[in-house]
């Protein structure tokens, strides 16, 4: 168990990689001086700086560590998934713990200072320099802000030399270069602000009410990396370059590049890079983080608020115990994770059944940063009933760690943890690379040491034969402790009468019940294996030039095949049921809401715990829902459980159990959904957009919550029981598996049932969707902080039935993205994370909009919906009359640059992947266009102007076209209510 469980780290999700002004190359810029490598590797240095010299645990060998003369780690790996890619991640061992009570903040502030200017890159131009090399603002290039670290991450859309080096080049000006102008900061500051701002809310402040309860000596209850106010708005300069150059040090840095490239060729360029980086005051000892009083007991605390999930969180602390990673420690964490597991199982089962006293439970056992262990219970409940789930919950954990596990639940474990091994084995070699980069920072973090899967699985499978339920019951005893006069937090909507001496007292009461030993559960076989006789190939054919096998069965059932070496041992696969959203009307909007939870509906003969059961060690995923136009869903399987998992689809669309727990669950939802609808400016702008932007119509409108408190399965049923038996079917399946096997597969389930509808129905009626004609601002009104507010704008366009039309608006939308960071973020410091986009349907014919939001402050509202104007404006001015001086263009030829590349770079790599793929095959027999689209890559957006980009502003984007939405704090606290029907952005918006 990795995480921090209730202390975990509260990363900033920064996107603080800011875009600005235009650079000279970095080349052109003075160079690193560089290093030449040493030409011995001191193994035992570096197996020290990594922590697995006295570990009987061998690294994964195709892993190159490293560590430079004056302490800074790093380590590379070749790796070619997705090929000609790679990333690079920078991580600094500091973070908001560190800070000193005039720094709060400033740890986070600094991250964002990295891209505003260094000793070679001009202030703004950092991000200008990733984006002309493809790497696209918040989706490649990030940065976080933890308690204890500070990371920078660059996902490289290709392995040139030109963007290794400039990738590298910028990444060792973040770690000592940075400039810290004090005009720079001035315009960090508002970013900061609105970051702060953007951030506070019910959630956050219950986090810091546990904090403050459950480890008030400690740093982690004063140190919220987001920062103090006070600090973010007066820190001068010299305060941030003191803790800059106390902790941005090579001894606290380690560096992991994983891509396709040359181990030593990289391994040369990080010497060259990084060797003669030296800290300038030495390396900085690290700060106590406090005490944790694992005496303390029997204490309960409570966070009240109108919108707050009502959970209880049950915590004992107990003394830290290091335990170093090693062959003998992985096994007892594994046998510890197994037996948790099973209670987990057993929590979850509970809270499955109809009338069940809690919504959800947990439990676990994990450390606090290494200063004190923790047991913790969590149990999710209704509103007002914490008292039943908390007493049901304790008494499910007290019953097992009393009586301990049975052979059937351990078998259930062990099948589905050799499952899991065994598969690691299979996709070795087509690991992402991401994916690795993250296990090599966690080793470097937390001393987890990386090793292959092969000796993974071989660790397994030498435990597995000796592990015994009593063996699962000695270590969880041991190692979770007991729960006996806890420490009790509870979040919920109205204090509960008594106060904390009611919950101290209800739990203490609720540990003298009795408990009995659990009745061992029979095992049960799948039911639906078989469908008839398989049906019968009429039509098979290869799209040659994308690789794209199509088969039909004789009932009409469309099978489409495309084979890959992208991930080995996965395949994904795609089922499309005619029907879905489309299914709602005016009438009936509601009509296919309940999908959400069709598959807790279990089977007629199988519940949804029976169903978990029963696949325990099979890659079988049960989802099955509704899109826009389909039912079924996009799911992952392997080569070996793909028969099984055509079974389970064939079953839901057969034999659907519609049980009424599903719809008990569903309901106790809605309490909750209702009232965060309003708690925040986005809940409040989310649930109303919808029916704003349809002029009401209720199939885009939320509806009151007693409409979806009466629904059943009964509405559900009646809704798409035809679809599911008569509807048009096209499944896609793309990765690795035997062509033959798949098509068998599909034959024997799909291929096997009655003949269905040859095609996808046009469901006319039901594709007319409109954008409102009336353009008066709307104001909306939410119950959350004061000096919160979002500012929208939309501008109708089109559908994307026109590919060269909706190639345009997308580059648009991605050239005003830079525009509004440019101006809203850099320039006036109003706003942490603008975003503009466009959304043309490929649903409702004429249907589309580009939309630009931000969050901002109240007093900025108006000022920032004029500089959106502003720019709206100058794109959409009409053209300069005949014989008329030509004015300078308002699109500069770097910004298109920046714009275009990033998606072209996106393009190419996406034929790379499986899920891009997948997007392709799902319908190419039925939606044929977009194979053409498929075809032409990126040819279509090189193609692209500047003055074509102004033709479609001065078509789409005049201001007299705009909408203006705003969510405004509710000063008279009579606006928040709904109208009577209100809803998001969606097709059939419902609650989810």
């Amino acid at each position: 168990m990795t995480g921090r469980m209730v202390l975990a780290s509260l990363a900033i999700a920064a996107f603080s990689l800011c875009p600005a002004p235009s650079l000279a190359s970095p080349d052109t810029s003075p160079p690193v001086e560089a290093a030449s490598a040493p030409a011995v590797r001191d193994e035992a240095a570096i197996a020290a700086a990594w922590h697995y010299a006295a570990s009987d645990l061998t690294p994964d060998p195709a892993i190159r560590f490293g560590v430079l003369p004056n302490g800074m780690r790093y380590a590379i790996r070749h790796n070619s998934t997705p090929a000609t890619t790679a990333v690079m991640r920078l991580m600094i061992d500091v973070g908001s713990t560190a800070e000193a009570e005039d720094e709060r903040g400033l740890a986070h502030f600094i991250e964002h200072m990295a891209f505003n200017g260094t000793t070679n890159v001009p202030e703004g131009e950092m991000i200008k320099i990733l984006e002309r090399l493809g790497l696209a603002f918040g989706a490649d290039t990030n940065a976080f802000t933890s308690y204890d670290q500070t990371g920078y991450l660059l996902d490289l859309p290709n392995v040139n030399a030109e963007t290794v080096d400039t990738a590298l080049y910028l990444l060792r000006e973040t770690a000592s270069e940075i400039s810290f102008a004090p005009e720079a900061i001035e315009r960090e500051r508002g970013v900061i602000l609105s970051e702060l701002r953007t951030r506070a809310n019910y959630a956050q402040r219950n986090r810091e009410s546990l904090f403050e309860f459950s480890v008030p000596e400690t740093r982690l209850a004063t140190r919220s990396p987001i920062g103090d106010k006070t600090v973010i708005e007066t820190a001068p300069a010299e305060r941030f370059r003191s803790f800059y150059e106390r902790y941005y040090t090579p001894g606290r840095t380690t560096l992991v590049v994983v891509g396709d490239l040359d181990v030593d060729a990289m391994e040369a360029k990080i010497i060259a890079a990084f060797g003669n980086w030296q800290a300038r005051h030495g390396e900085a000892p690290d700060v106590p983080l406090g005490r944790i009083d694992v005496t303390r007991t029997d204490q309960a605390n409570i966070f009240a608020h109108p919108a707050i999930d009502e959970v209880a969180t049950v915590v004992r602390f107990s003394p830290y115990v290091e335990e170093a990673d090693s062959r003998a420690a992985r096994r007892a964490k594994l046998t510890r994770a197994i037996g948790y597991n099973i209670i987990g199982r057993r929590l979850g089962r509970i809270a499955r059944q109809g009338n069940a006293p809690y919504v959800g439970a947990s439990i676990g056992r994990s450390d606090v940063y290494k200063i004190a262990n923790q047991s913790v219970l969590n149990v999710a409940v209704r509103d007002g009933e914490w008292q039943r789930g908390l007493a049901a919950a304790e008494r499910e954990v007290r019953a097992a760690l009393r009586y301990g596990f049975t052979d059937a639940e351990l078998a259930e474990q062990l099948a589905n943890f050799t499952t899991g091994y065994e598969n690691a084995v299979r996709g070795n070699q087509t690991r992402p690379n991401d994916q690795l980069a993250d296990q090599i920072l966690a080793m470097a973090k937390d001393g987890m040491i990386v090793t292959t899967p092969e000796s993974q699985l071989e660790r397994f499978v030498a435990l597995r034969g000796s592990l015994t339920p009593k063996m699962l019951l000695k270590a969880v005893r041991e190692d979770f402790g007991t729960l006996d006069k806890p420490l009790i937090h509870l979040s919920t909507k109205v204090d509960p009468e008594g106060g904390a001496q009611a919950i101290r007292t209800a739990f203490a009461d609720a540990r003298k019940s009795r408990v009995t030993k659990p009745k061992a559960r029979d095992a049960q076989a799948f039911a639906y294996q078989d469908f008839g006789a398989p049906g019968a190939v009429v039509a098979d054919a290869t799209i040659e030039d994308l690789g794209i096998r199509t088969i039909r069965f004789a009932n009409n059932v469309r099978l489409n095949l495309k084979k890959t070496d992208f991930d080995k041992n996965r395949v994904l696969v795609s089922l499309r049921i005619d029907g879905g959203d489309l299914l709602a009307s005016r009438d009936k909007p509601e009509a296919t809401s309940l999908m959400n939870i069709f598959v807790r509906g279990g089977l007629e003969a199988h519940s949804l715990d029976d169903l978990y059961t029963i696949f325990a060690g099979r890659a079988v995923s049960l989802n099955f829902g509704s899109g826009e136009d389909y039912l079924g869903g996009y799911l992952a399987t392997t080569p070996d459980d793909l028969a099984l998992q055509m079974q389970v689809l064939t079953a839901f669309t057969q034999h659907p159990g519609y049980r009424s727990e599903a719809i008990n669950q569903y309901r106790s939802y809605l309490p909750n959904f209702y009232a965060r609808l309003n708690a925040t400016p986005e809940g409040a702008i989310g649930s109303q957009i919808g029916a704003i932007l349809s002029d009401n119509d209720p199939r885009f409108s939320l509806a009151e919550r007693e409409v979806f408190e009466k629904l059943t399965f009964d509405d559900l049923k009646s809704a798409i029981s035809d679809r599911l038996q008569q509807g048009a079917i096209e499944i896609g399946l793309v990765g690795d598996f035997d062509e033959d096997e798949a098509i068998a597969a599909v034959a024997a389930t799909f291929g096997a049932l009655p003949e269905r509808e040859a095609e996808f129905r046009d469901y006319d009626e039901a594709r007319a969707r409109r954008f409102t004609d009336n353009r008066a601002p709307r104001v909306l009104h939410h119950k959350g902080e004061a000096d919160q507010a979002i500012v929208e704008f939309y501008w109708p366009t089109t559908d994307d039935h026109d590919y060269r039309e909706d190639v345009r608006l997308r580059l648009l939308a991605e050239l005003l993205q830079i525009k509004v960071t440019d101006e809203l973020r850099e320039k006036l410091g109003a706003s942490y994370s603008p975003v503009a986009r466009s959304f043309t349907s490929s649903i409702y014919p004429g249907y589309g909009y580009i939309q630009i939001s931000t969050n901002v402050a109240t007093g900025d509202v108006e000022r920032v919906a004029q500089a959106i104007r502003q720019i709206a404006g100058e794109l959409s001015a009409p053209a300069p009359m005949a014989g008329a001086a030509t004015p300078p263009s308002p699109i500069e030829a770097d910004e298109l640059a920046r714009a275009r590349t990033p998606i072209l770079e996106n393009i190419a790599n996406s034929v790379k992947t499986n899920t891009a793929w997948l997007g392709i095959v799902d319908a190419a027999q039925s939606k044929p266009a977009k194979l053409e689209r498929f075809r032409s890559g990126g040819t279509a957006f090189g193609k692209v102007s500047a003055e074509d980009l102004l033709d479609l502003a001065r078509t789409y984007l005049p201001p007299e076209r705009a909408l203006l939405v705003q969510s405004l704090y509710d000063e008279a606290g009579d606006k928040g209510q709904l109208a009577s029907r209100t809803g998001p952005v969606t097709t059939n918006a419902a609650p989810r």
